[in-house]
C-alpha cells in the first residue's frame, strides 16, 4: 500500500511512532496503579511475573494489534472491513476494532476523572498544602476532594479539554509534537525523582521488596494482576495500538519498535516503584494501602521532606503529563474513523467524542459522592465500570485480536508487514502468539471470571 493511503498522516520517524506508542503505554498504569499493584502483591514475586507476561503476552499482543493497524492503512474499523471485502477474513471479525473503541471509550471516562484527581493534587502541591500534613490531614483531604463533586467536575472537564484540543490536531501536528516533547521529560524527571528519593529514602529495603523475591510469593492472584496491569499498561486491546500502527511507515521494523515501547513501559513503572517505596519505608507508610498510595501517602512523605513542595509538583505534573498522553491514545480510534468514514474535521469529531467522554465521566465521579449506590453486585458505577471494562472487555479484546491476526491473517502478509527483519524473530513472535500468548490469556481470563 502506498505512504498516502492514510488520510490521518504517516509518522515522521521510527522514534515519533515509538514516542507515541509509549506515551500511549505510559500513563497512570504505570505511577499510580504499578506501584499500589506491586506493594498488594508482595513486590519482587509480582514484579517477575509482571515481566515475564510483558515478554509473552503485552509484547506479542502488541505487535499483533500494530502490525493488523499497519496492513490496510487505515482506520481499525475500516481496516477490517476492507480485508473483509478482500476476503481475507469474515465480516463478523468487524466487532474486534468496535470493541477495541468501545473498551478505551469506556475507560477514557473514569481514567479522566482519576486524572481530574492528579490536577487536583497538583494545584495543591504548588499551594503548599502539603507542608506538615498529617495521616488524618491527608485522608480528610482526599476524602474531601472525592466529596466535592464540582471540584472533581472543574478537574475532569480540564483534562478532557486538554485529551480534545491534542487529538483535534493532525497525527503529524498534535499528537507527535506532544509526544516527542513530554515522553522524553517525563522520564528524564522520573530518573531524577527516584536518585533524590533514594538518596533521602530507605533505599535497600525498597529494593529487597522490589527485586527480591521467592516462589511461595507467586500464587495465581499475582499471575492474574500481573496480566491484567500489562494488557492494560500497553493500552493492547483499546485500539490505541491499531490505530497507531496505521500512521506507521513501511519501512519501520515492528518488532524493534514494539520491543522499545514494552521497554520504556517498564522502566517508567520500575523508576515510579524507586520514587515510592524508599520514601515509604523511610516515612513507614503501609505500602499494601491500595489506589490511596499515590493520593493519601504521597502528601504525608513530601510534606516532610525538605524541598517537598517543589517534588510534590513535579511528581503531580508528571501524573498529568502520563495520563494525557495515555488518553489521547483512547479517543483516537473514534476520531481517526469519523474522520476517514465521514469527512468530519478531526477536531470536530474530536469535540464530538470528548463530550460524548465527559458527560459519562459525571456519572462516574459523582458515584463517588451523591451517587455512591450500590448497583450491582455489590459495585457502584465507578466500580462497575472498572470491573467490566478490566474483567471482561480488556482481555476479550485483546484475546480476539490476537486470534484473528494469529489464525486468520495469512502468514505471509504478516511477514510483508516486516514485523521483524530476522525470520527466527518472526517465527518467535508467532508461535508465541499463538501458543503462548492466547492459551494464557484465555486460561488466566476464564479462571478469573470463576474465582478460581
Amino acid at each position: 500500500m502506498p505512504e498516502s493511503r492514510c488520510l490521518q498522516g504517516i509518522w515522521s520517524s521510527p522514534w515519533i511512532f515509538i514516542f507515541a506508542a509509549s506515551g500511549s503505554a505510559v500513563g497512570l498504569g504505570n505511577i499510580w496503579k504499578f506501584p499500589y499493584v506491586l506493594g498488594q502483591n508482595g513486590g519482587g514475586a509480582f514484579l517477575l511475573v509482571y515481566c515475564l507476561c510483558l515478554l509473552l503476552v503485552g509484547l506479542p499482543v502488541l505487535m499483533a494489534e500494530v502490525a493488523l493497524g499497519r496492513t490496510v492503512r487505515s482506520n481499525p474499523i475500516d481496516t477490517v472491513n476492507d480485508l473483509s471485502e478482500r476476503r481475507i477474513v469474515h465480516s463478523a471479525w468487524v466487532f474486534v476494532p468496535w470493541l477495541a473503541g468501545v473498551t478505551g471509550f469506556l475507560i477514557l471516562t473514569f481514567y479522566s476523572v482519576i486524572a481530574g484527581w492528579s490536577l487536583g493534587y497538583l494545584d495543591r502541591a504548588v499551594s503548599g498544602d502539603f507542608a506538615g500534613i498529617t495521616q488524618a490531614g491527608a485522608s480528610n483531604m482526599f476524602d474531601t476532594l472525592l466529596a466535592t463533586p464540582t471540584e472533581m467536575l472543574l478537574w475532569h472537564s480540564v483534562f478532557m479539554a486538554l485529551v480534545v484540543l491534542t487529538v483535534g490536531q493532525s497525527v503529524t501536528r498534535g499528537l507527535s509534537a506532544v509526544v516527542r516533547i513530554l515522553l522524553p521529560v517525563l522520564v528524564v524527571t522520573l530518573l531524577l525523582l527516584a536518585c533524590y528519593s533514594m538518596m533521602i529514602g530507605d533505599m535497600n529495603q525498597a529494593l529487597d521488596f522490589m527485586f527480591r523475591w521467592s516462589w511461595k510469593d507467586i500464587t495465581f492472584d499475582v499471575v492474574l494482576s500481573a496480566v491484567g496491569l500489562a494488557l492494560f499498561s500497553l493500552s493492547v486491546g483499546m485500539g490505541a495500538m491499531f490505530a497507531y500502527g496505521a500512521y506507521m511507515s513501511k519501512r519501520m521494523s515492528i518488532a524493534r519498535a514494539c520491543s522499545i515501547v514494552v521497554g520504556v513501559d517498564l522502566l517508567v513503572a520500575i523508576l515510579a516503584g524507586l520514587v515510592i517505596f524508599p520514601l515509604a519505608f523511610s516515612f513507614q507508610i503501609d505500602v499494601e494501602a491500595g489506589p490511596s498510595l499515590t493520593f493519601v501517602s504521597l502528601p504525608i512523605i513530601f510534606g516532610g521532606l525538605p524541598g517537598g513542595q517543589f517534588f510534590a509538583g513535579v511528581f503531580f505534573l508528571l501524573l498529568v503529563v502520563a495520563a494525557l498522553t495515555s488518553a489521547i491514545s483512547m479517543l483516537e480510534l473514534f476520531v481517526a474513523w469519523l474522520h476517514e468514514k465521514f469527512y468530519i474535521a478531526r477536531l470536530k469529531a474530536a469535540l464530538l467524542m470528548g463530550i460524548a467522554v465527559w458527560f459519562v465521566g459525571i456519572a462516574v465521579l459523582l458515584s463517588f459522592n451523591h451517587w455512591d449506590s450500590k448497583l450491582l453486585f455489590g459495585l457502584n458505577f465507578f466500580e462497575l465500570l472498572d470491573e467490566f471494562t478490566s474483567l471482561i472487555l480488556l482481555p476479550v479484546g485483546a484475546i480476539s485480536l490476537s486470534i484473528l491476526v494469529a489464525w486468520f491473517i495469512p502468514h505471509s502478509m504478516l511477514q510483508n508487514e516486516m514485523i521483524t527483519k530476522q525470520v527466527t524473530h518472526f517465527q518467535w513472535w508467532y508461535k508465541t502468539l499463538k501458543y503462548i500468548s492466547i492459551p494464557a490469556m484465555i486460561v488466566i481470563t476464564f479462571a478469573g471470571w470463576i474465582g478460581a
